[in-house]
């Protein structure tokens, strides 16, 4: 999770030295394609990949995604014209994403009956430390040794995370020994599930808006003429309020609920999101990130807590495939729509946006608990 979502949550920086550098001609929704079709390949070839998941295992899928991942960064620090860099970093980083990030969360559930929310929540973790480390490194690494040899040295610093990853994802003992006697289709029937089809709805919409933030606070903050340093650090301090954000969440959904959890969640993310525009210091924009950064953490966490809740253990990789594939297409037009709302509504039409989007999706996953359990206060 820290060499993928952790690395998509620091586009921001590859946001703002695009439209200061190599892609200076291209507008800002030019340019967020690019990070939104990693989200859309992350998300979108989760369904395949589940079902591989859930036939093969996933130590096949992460040496697939590693040396995909790699090989997308070594081509990207190459590229010179747009169509190349879609093409390295949108498409074939955004391919290597799928293959590790889906293993990862479908494994976890099989080890965890009790306490699942708090152990996907550390997992996700993984990501919100990419997403703090990551803009510092990328940022000094681009201003110390250039564009080119700053990705190389990401893709160095991946290689043995990544080998480290391959080696101990494993299925538990007693699933490995029934693959081998018993082999057994996955199951697709779950992907009919009226709860997690309000789920995939309501993630949709959530997705609409939940990155805006974390693509667009440093240009935010460097469009006021502040600090400019202090612009590529929001991404940082956005990353670091989300790591207590999804673990703190996974606690109470083990005693909550994950469905009550995520709902309050992408609630107050909405909220907040909405205010965006009134953050005009640094010191407001801090707060901004801290707030966006605690509320939006449990959204990625408690996905997978939620998509098996409805599911077996041999349709975990089916039921969350399905779920993250329909909200891969948000994930895909999000970003370049709120690139189109900044050229012309500038930052109030973004942020408006991207926060009713979410408190749209909010509404549907209310749906989705009821349905799962009319009590609505009942822990679901």
């Amino acid at each position: 999770m820290f060499c993928s979502v952790g690395f998509v949550n620091a586009f921001g920086v590859f946001q703002e030295y695009y439209s200061k550098d190599q892609l200076k001609n291209k507008s800002e929704s030019d340019i967020a394609w690019l990070g939104s079709f990693n989200i859309f390949c992350m998300f979108g070839m989760t369904i395949i990949v589940g079902y591989l998941n859930d036939k093969y295992g996933p130590r096949v899928l992460l040496t697939v995604g590693s040396v995909t991942i790699l090989f997308g960064l070594f081509m990207t620090s190459l590229c010179k014209e747009y169509y190349q860099f879609f093409l390295a970093q949108g498409l074939v980083f955004g391919v290597g994403l799928a293959f590790v990030v889906l293993p990862a969360f479908a494994t976890i559930p099989r080890y965890f009956l009790r306490n699942r929310g708090v152990a996907l929540g550390i997992t996700a973790g993984g990501s919100s430390l990419g997403g703090v480390i990551w803009p510092i490194v990328l940022r000094n690494l681009f201003e110390d040794v250039g564009f080119g040899w700053g990705v190389r040295i990401s893709a160095f610093i991946m290689l043995p995370l990544l080998c480290l990853a391959v080696l101990t994802i494993r299925l538990p003992a007693s699933a490995s020994l029934n693959s081998k006697h018993i082999k057994v289709k996955p199951d697709l029937s779950i992907v009919k599930h009226p709860v997690l089809i309000l789920l995939a709805i309501g993630l949709f919409f959530t997705y609409l808006g939940l990155f805006s933030p974390f693509f667009y606070i440093t240009s935010w903050t460097v469009s006021l003429d502040l600090d400019a340093d202090m612009g590529f650090y929001m991404v940082s301090i956005l990353n670091a309020a989300s790591l207590f954000g999804r673990i703190l969440p996974g606690l109470w959904a083990d005693r909550i609920g994950a469905y009550n959890i995520m709902i309050i969640s992408v609630g107050f993310s909405g909220i907040i999101c909405t205010c965006w525009t009134e953050a005009t210091s640094i010191a407001t924009i801090v707060v901004l990130s801290l707030a966006y950064g605690f509320a939006s953490g449990a959204v990625i966490s408690l996905q997978g807590a939620c998509a098996a809740q409805v599911a077996k253990p041999e349709q975990y990789g089916v039921a969350m495939g399905s779920v993250m594939g329909i909200l891969s297409l948000a994930g895909l037009i999000g970003s370049p729509i709120n690139g189109q709302l900044l050229g012309r509504w500038e930052y109030l039409g973004l942020s408006l946006f991207s926060g009713l989007a979410m408190l749209i999706g909010m509404l549907v996953l209310i749906l989705a608990k009821l349905k799962l359990n009319p009590k609505f206060l009942r822990r679901t």
